[in-house]
């Protein structure tokens, strides 16, 4: 088993691998690293970024032995920043969908340093000689980004949640109002649609999200909206929670 983590705002127990924001290194997935400090510094940053008092690292063991054993997933590894590595990042963040063709992606990871030399490829500054040549001097680091959700549901095991701020008291959700039932159901029949879940994980997601908190406190007038745009919401909440 291969020890992975996550660092984003809150625990993320249960991972959905379609609610990160479009055109990222390896496209549309759960990303998690094998290195700690990776994770630590990732979860740091997005809480500064968010204005949010906490930070913290989910923690994972992911079985690749049997991913890689099963054969029947598509399993992408760079193991260098080098031309294929420069070309597929370049792809994915310019809005192709090249990491469609797969269910697992390993990697480098493009950080500050990293964007700021494929930023000056893509806008001509560099050649592509020019940027391999700048790459190869980066610090080594890892990513791992889960496309396929049966991977997550089948080999990415939580195992614990460490907070790295202390953050302020969670208000207690209150039991659901009976005259939003209707609401709710239509809410939870598009989480699965879209995100391509079961129900029992869109039930999860529903009422563990804040959007269900504002709804059955009746906060913002947000009973007043849509199922669809509500749903909406819950997944603009997903990746912001997940730091995606």
């Amino acid at each position: 088993m291969l020890t992975v983590y996550h660092g984003s705002i809150c625990p993320v127990e249960s991972p959905l691998a379609g609610v990160c924001r479009p055109s990222l290194d390896f496209g549309v997935g759960f990303y998690v690293t094998d290195i700690y400090s990776q994770a630590e510094r990732w979860a740091l940053r997005v809480a500064e970024i968010r204005d949010n008092a906490d930070a913290w690292l989910s923690v994972y063991h992911l079985d690749m032995d049997a991913i890689v054993e099963d054969g029947g997933y598509r399993y992408l590894h760079f193991t260098a920043y080098d031309a294929a590595w420069l070309d597929f990042v370049t792809a994915c963040r310019s809005g192709r969908t090249l990491w469609q063709e797969y269910d697992l992606i390993e990697g480098g990871i493009a950080d500050d340093r990293v964007v700021r030399t494929i930023d000056l490829y893509l806008r001509g500054d560099y050649t592509r000689e020019e940027a391999l040549a700048r790459l190869v001097h980066q610090e080594p680091n890892n990513q791992i980004c889960i496309i396929n959700q049966e991977i997550i549901n089948r080999h990415l095991h939580f195992i614990e949640k460490i907070r790295l701020v202390t953050g302020v008291a969670e208000t207690p959700i209150p039991y659901a109002d009976p005259a939003l039932q209707a609401k709710y159901l239509g809410i939870v029949e598009r989480l699965v649609s879209v995100l391509n879940i079961s129900q029992e994980q869109a039930l999860d997601v529903f009422y563990s999200s804040d959007t269900y908190r504002y709804l059955s406190q009746r906060r913002g007038g947000l009973h007043l909206m849509s199922a669809a745009y509500l749903a909406d919401e819950i997944m603009i909440e997903l990746q912001r929670k997940q730091g995606g």
